[in-house]
Parts: C-alpha cells; structure tokens; sequence
C-alpha cells in the first residue's frame, strides 16, 4: 500500500519540478482545443480546433490552425494564420505550483466556409486573442483565453440570429517540441 502512495505522490509532484516553459527560438507547438455537447438547443454541437505554430524569435510564434464547427444549424471549416507573442513576467516569480505562468496576445487571419441555416458563405475572419497559459511541465500548457473574431460575412449564430462576430473563452492543452 506504500508504494501506492508514493507512486500517486511522484505522479502528481512531477509536474512541479521547476523548468522554463519552452518558449524559445526553434521550438515547435501544437494546441489542441475541443468541446462536443449532446444536449443543446439545436442538437449535438461538436467544435474543434488545432493549431501548429513554430517560434522564429524567442516568445513569438507564428502558425497554422484549422477549426471545424458543428451543430444542426450551423456547419462550418476554416484554415488560416496565427501569429503570438508571450510576455515575460518579472524576475523572481514563481508561480504556486506548475512551472511557468504566461500571459499572450494573438492575432489570426482565417478563410471559413460555413452552412448557416441552409445558406452557404464564404468569409475572411479577423480575430484577437488575449490569455494565459500555465505551464504543467516545460512541453505542456493548459491555456485559458478570451478571443473575439469579426467576419466578412455572417457566418456565426447568436440565438438563431445570424452575425458577423463572434466572442469567446476558450480552454484548451498546447504542447512544444
């Protein structure tokens, strides 16, 4: 029964172990967010979204993402650019637990093609992002942000009604290599 519990105890101290989030120059990520709901208004909605971005400076990443919305109103499949900068937070801060604490803004540009309520449209969508991330180990990142993106067509539904922006918390897992 030790050996349980000590067990358990390394696989939940792991994580702590201080190390720099890996941030840097050359350094590869993949974000990975995703949401399925069985039971909503307009029946099973499925929203995902991938992202592949490389650093070419330090704390500045530029990338790919593509994304893929589902529900019975709305169908929808986008690609586009990413672009972030990470903050560096001051020297001697420590986060309580985890590895590193970091604060980012994005920029993105993105093609979408959506079926909204019958109707298919084409559109460009500008969007910001503003977020932190906390780093579990220095490869792996929970990231909690607030992105707000504006179309050039109406392809979002607000309450059954079509709009042209959009705005939303996301949570999701980045990982870097």
């Amino acid at each position: 029964m030790k050996w349980l519990a000590v067990a358990l105890l390394v696989c939940v101290a792991a994580p702590m172990v201080h190390a720099e989030a890996l941030i840097t120059r050359g350094s590869n990520e993949l974000g990975v967010q995703g949401m399925i709901d069985f039971a909503t208004f307009q029946g099973v909605e499925t929203d995902i979204k991938l992202k592949y971005a490389y650093f070419f400076w330090d704390r500045i990443s530029v990338g790919v993402k593509a994304i893929a919305y589902n529900n019975d109103a709305v169908h929808s499949f986008g690609l586009g650019l990413t672009g972030e900068y990470n903050f560096r937070l001051p020297a001697g801060y420590k986060p309580l637990f985890g590895t590193d604490f970091v604060p980012f803004l994005g920029i993105n540009l993105d093609y979408r093609r959506a079926k909204l309520f019958d109707e298919k449209e084409d559109a460009l969508v500008a969007g910001a992002e503003g977020g932190v991330k906390f780093f579990l180990t220095d490869c792996t990142a929970l990231t909690l942000s607030l992105q707000g993106e504006l179309a050039t067509e109406d392809i979002y539904d607000d309450d059954l009604e079509a709009t042209n922006k959009d705005l939303g918390l996301n949570l999701g897992l980045r990982f870097y290599f």
